[in-house]
């Protein structure tokens, strides 16, 4: 059972001589007029705001428009302060006491507050929260070891972890290293492969510069058939070549549909063969025109040797005959007419097979060309039909989802609806529940009641173990 009335009043009595005893406060404090706490925090926390404690007086001048309205709120400042002085949480203007002393309409709400305040702080709930309390602070500092243990655990964990990973680091660059070393050493062997590769052919070729120019003696003998014989050959590699050309075109349009990816790869390796195929030529060009112009010396000085033998001898003959006759000018006239008509027919015939190499060259660049165009042709054309085909996808999947989601927010507006009618009719249903326990709560919300002292008689024989009485504690929830 609760304090009396008449004790209340002897311990407020007892607080206030005793805080008389002490002389004034030197912290402005707040009262605790309705408190719901069982600790009298107004003497450790300041006030957040205490009023007026003293007004200084104000000097207006007043004008004639706000003279009155001046006039006034000055009234109602010293008015309120009057009332306030009038009670007895002033002593004196500018000080407040220490020990809240209530009026004699405050006394009976703050006698029953203080007596709400000591029962909930002396009732079995406190003594559970006090034991709740208790527990968590334990259990935190438990968890709180764990979790250092798991720490420590974890940070080695982690050393040997990157230890191990500095480890196989250190391998991979050394397998690295190892790789590079054998690559540049493999770079440098194949450099010098390659340099001897260039010198043995170095060398073959001066070989075979020997033997050509010991094979111009019998070029002149052998040069009819040699070009009779190129010729033929040539007539056979162009043969060759159109049938091979036509082979490759029937090849061409029948791989057209399956191989039209590797059109531009073909072309690139034929442009490059085309070039290497010119330089060949062009270098074959300069070699025979190298040819042709070191045998046509050859064969002037060899003529020129004749002819200072053969004047010799004809002049030893004229000498002898004692007469000079002119058949050897004309033999050397007609010697020199012939090798010129046969050098410019060797000339026309080399620009001649040099116009149908580049007429050929030419219509293979156009055919390939034209093939090239077709096939780009039809690949825009495939291209045009995927992308329609995908378009009309697009439309068709665009149109569904659009159905679908017309449908779904159909569906969410019910569902919307209907969570509004079930959070109405819960909020009612609360609102009555709150209703009621605050009803209860006014009246029977401090003590225990029989059959809850019987559900929680284990944690309360706990609790007097634990704790001993209830006390008001504070709780950090990080």
């Amino acid at each position: 059972m609760g304090i009396t009335k008449e004790q209340q009043t002897q311990k407020l009595l007892t607080l206030k001589a005793l805080e008389d005893a002490k002389g004034r406060s030197r912290h402005p404090r707040s009262p605790a007029v309705f408190r719901e706490t069982a600790l009298d925090t107004h003497k450790t926390l300041a006030s957040d705001f205490d009023g007026p404690d003293y007004i200084m007086p104000r000097r207006d001048y007043p004008t004639r428009i706000g003279s009155a309205t001046v006039l006034e709120a000055n009234r109602q400042k010293k008015a309120a302060l009057e009332a306030l002085l009038r009670t007895s949480q002033f002593s004196a203007p500018g000080e407040v006491r220490s020990v809240f002393v209530p009026t004699a309409q405050q006394l009976p709400v703050c006698l029953a507050a203080g007596e709400r305040r000591a029962n909930v702080a002396a009732s079995e709930w406190a003594l559970l929260d006090t034991l709740g309390v208790t527990m968590f602070d334990r259990e935190r500092e438990r968890e709180e070891r764990a979790v250092r243990v798991l720490q420590r655990q974890q940070r080695v964990a982690l050393d040997g972890q990157m230890a191990a990973l500095q480890q196989t680091r250190r391998e991979a660059e050394a397998a690295k290293a190892a790789e590079r070393q054998a690559v540049l050493s493999g770079v440098f062997e194949h450099h010098a492969r390659t340099r001897q590769r260039l010198d043995s052919q170095r060398v073959a070729n001066m070989q075979l510069r020997k033997e050509r120019e010991g094979m111009l003696a019998e070029a002149r003998a052998v040069r009819e058939a040699s070009v009779a014989a190129r010729r033929e050959e040539e007539a056979r590699l162009v043969a060759q070549e159109r049938a091979k050309l036509d082979a490759d075109r029937a090849a061409a349009a029948e791989r057209a549909a399956a191989l039209r990816e590797r059109v531009a790869r073909d072309m690139m390796e034929n442009e490059v063969q085309l070039v290497k195929r010119r330089q060949a030529e062009a270098a074959q060009k300069a070699a025979d025109a190298e040819t042709s112009k070191r045998m046509a010396e050859m064969m002037l000085s060899q003529e020129r040797a004749r002819e200072g033998v053969a004047e010799a001898i004809q002049a030893k003959v004229m000498a002898r005959a004692g007469r000079a006759g002119t058949k050897a000018l004309d033999d050397k006239r007609e010697r020199i007419e012939r090798e010129d008509r046969l050098i410019a027919e060797a000339t026309r015939e080399a620009e001649r097979r040099e116009a149908e190499r580049e007429a050929a060259d030419a219509a293979k660049r156009a055919r390939q060309k034209a093939e090239m165009f077709a096939v780009n042709e039809e690949l825009k054309r495939a291209k045009a039909e995927r992308e329609a085909a995908a378009r009309e996808a697009e439309q068709r999947a665009r149109a569904a989802a659009e159905i679908r989601s017309a449908a779904e927010r159909a569906e969410a507006e019910r569902r919307q609806l209907e969570s509004r009618e079930r959070a109405a009719l819960t909020k009612r249903i609360v609102a009555s529940q709150a209703e009621e326990a605050r009803i209860q709560a006014k009246y029977a919300d401090i003590f225990m009641t029989e059959q809850e002292r019987k559900l929680n008689r284990e944690l309360l024989d706990e609790a007097f173990i634990t704790v001993g009485e209830p006390r008001q504690l504070s709780v950090i929830i990080k």
